[in-house]
C-alpha cells in the first residue's frame, strides 16, 4: 500500500504544479479595475494565469465575472477610518490570500497597498505596491493624518517586493523621505490607454461644419475640489459675465462623501444658473471629448491622470495645471496648455490664449498629443512593464523556495 499512496502524493503534485498559477488584482474599485485595467487582466488571462480580482463590488463587478475573471467582493470603505473595520479588512485579506494561495498580488491605491502588502507578506506571497495617487501625503492641511500614512506606507514598503510610481514626483517624495529604497522604487509611465479604442473621430459639430458653434471647453472626472472644480468655476462665470461664445460642460461622479466633495446642490444650482452644463456620469466618454474643443483639467494633483491620456489619444488639445500627474501628458505650447494649480486667474488666461488659436492651430495641437499618446502611454508599452515584472517575480519565487530549509 505505501507505494501506491506515493504514487498518489506524487500525482497530487504533479497536478498542483501543472495547474495555472494564480495573480491577483486588489484595488478599491470594481470600476477603476475595468476600466483602466482590463487589458492587463485580458493579457495575463491569455498568457495562461488564472486572474482573480478583489474589490468592493458595485455594477462592473459582473462584466469582470462575464470576461472570465474570479471575483471576490471585499468590502472596502474608502473613506473609513474605523480602526475595528480596518482591522477586520487585514484579518479578511489574510484569511483570502491563505486560502487561494496566489503566486503574485498586485495592489492599487492606499489601503490596498498598506493592508493587502502586510497581508501578502503574512502568508509569504510576492506583491507589487502601484500608487495611483497620493492626494492625502499632498495635502498640506491635514499634517497628522500625512503622518500616520506616511508611517503606513514605510512600513508597507518594508515587505512590498517592489513599490511603484506613477509620476516621478511621487517617487521623489518617497525617495527623499526614506520611505522606500531606490531598490525597490520602479516609475511606471502611467497606467496606459488603449489608443485603438480612443482613437480620433470627428464630433458631430465639425463634421456639419458648424463653426459659429460656441467653443466647448470639457471637464471629466470625480467632482471634487482638488481637482480644481472652483478653478473652472470660476472661469465659467468669467467667460458667462462677458457673453462669450463658450460652453462649460462637466461630466462625471458627485461623490459628496468624499472629503473634499462638491455637493448635489452646488452643481444643480450651477447647471440651473446656466453657468456649467452638467451632463451626468457617463460609461463612455469619448462621445464628450470627440465634441470638445478642448479638454480642461486644472487639478492640484495626480498620480498620473487618466482623462488627459485619453484626451491625448483622442487628439483633443488639452489645458491642465503645471502639476504632478499633469504636466507628464502636456508639453505647454505643444499638445495643450499649462498654467499653475489653484489660480482661476491663470485658468482663464491659458483659455482666452486658447480662444485666439486659430482652427489649424488646435488642430495641430491634437495632432501632437495623439502622436505623445501613441509613442508614450500605449496600453502595450505599460503591459509589457508588467509581464516583465511578472516573469522576475515568479522566478524570484522559485528561487526562494529552493533555498529555503526543508
Amino acid at each position: 500500500m505505501q507505494p501506491a499512496l506515493s504514487q498518489e502524493k506524487h500525482n497530487a503534485s504533479m497536478r498542483r504544479q501543472q495547474a495555472p498559477q494564480r495573480i491577483a488584482l486588489v484595488a478599491n474599485s470594481s470600476w477603476y479595475t475595468y476600466n483602466f485595467r482590463l487589458g492587463l487582466l485580458r493579457r495575463l488571462k491569455e498568457e495562461g494565469f488564472e486572474v482573480y480580482v478583489l474589490a468592493p463590488k458595485d455594477h462592473y463587478s459582473t462584466r469582470l465575472i462575464a470576461e472570465g475573471y474570479h471575483f471576490i467582493h471585499l468590502p472596502i470603505g474608502i473613506y473609513s477610518k474605523n480602526p475595528f473595520s480596518e482591522l477586520a479588512i487585514i484579518l479578511q485579506l489574510i484569511r483570502i490570500y491563505r486560502r487561494y494561495r496566489f503566486a503574485l498580488i498586485f495592489h492599487y491605491t492606499a489601503k490596498p497597498n498598506i493592508y493587502g502588502t502586510l497581508a501578502a507578506a503574512w502568508c509569504g506571497i510576492p506583491s507589487v505596491a502601484i500608487t495611483t495617487g497620493l492626494g492625502l501625503l499632498r495635502d498640506k492641511g491635514k499634517r497628522l493624518a500625512r503622518l500616520a500614512l506616511m508611517a503606513l506606507y514605510r512600513l508597507a514598503a518594508l515587505f512590498t517586493r517592489e513599490l511603484w510610481f506613477l509620476n516621478r514626483d511621487d517617487m521623489q517624495l518617497f525617495l527623499g523621505k526614506g520611505a522606500v529604497s531606490p531598490a525597490k522604487a520602479f516609475l511606471l509611465p502611467s497606467e496606459g490607454v488603449d489608443i485603438n479604442w480612443y482613437r480620433p473621430q470627428e464630433g458631430r459639430r465639425a463634421a456639419a461644419g458648424e463653426s459659429s458653434a460656441p467653443t466647448r471647453f470639457l471637464y471629466a472626472g470625480r467632482i471634487v475640489w482638488s481637482k480644481g472644480i472652483r478653478e473652472f468655476y470660476e472661469a465659467a462665470r468669467y467667460f458667462r459675465a462677458r457673453g462669450a461664445n463658450v460652453r462649460f460642460e462637466m461630466v462625471g461622479f458627485i461623490v459628496p462623501e468624499h472629503p473634499d466633495g462638491v455637493s448635489y446642490e452646488l452643481v444643480q444650482e450651477w447647471k440651473e444658473q446656466g453657468i456649467i452644463d452638467y451632463q451626468g456620469e457617463t460609461e463612455d466618454i469619448r462621445p464628450f471629448l470627440a465634441e470638445a474643443d478642448c479638454v480642461v483639467l486644472p487639478s492640484f494633483h495626480e498620480g498620473i491622470s487618466r482623462i488627459l491620456l485619453e484626451a491625448a489619444s483622442m487628439a483633443r488639445p488639452i489645458i491642465t495645471t503645471d502639476t504632478m500627474g499633469c504636466r507628464e501628458v502636456v508639453e505647454h505650447g505643444r499638445n495643450g496648455l499649462l498654467c499653475p494649480p489653484g489660480d482661476s486667474r491663470a485658468l482663464i488666461s491659458s483659455m482666452e490664449y486658447f480662444l485666439g488659436l486659430s482652427p489649424s492651430k488646435r488642430s495641430q495641437m491634437g495632432f501632437e498629443g495623439r502622436k505623445k499618446a501613441v509613442l508614450e502611454f500605449d496600453e502595450g508599452i505599460v503591459i509589457g512593464f508588467y509581464m516583465e515584472a511578472v516573469r522576475r517575480l515568479l522566478k524570484w519565487k522559485q528561487r526562494s523556495k529552493k533555498v529555503m530549509p526543508h
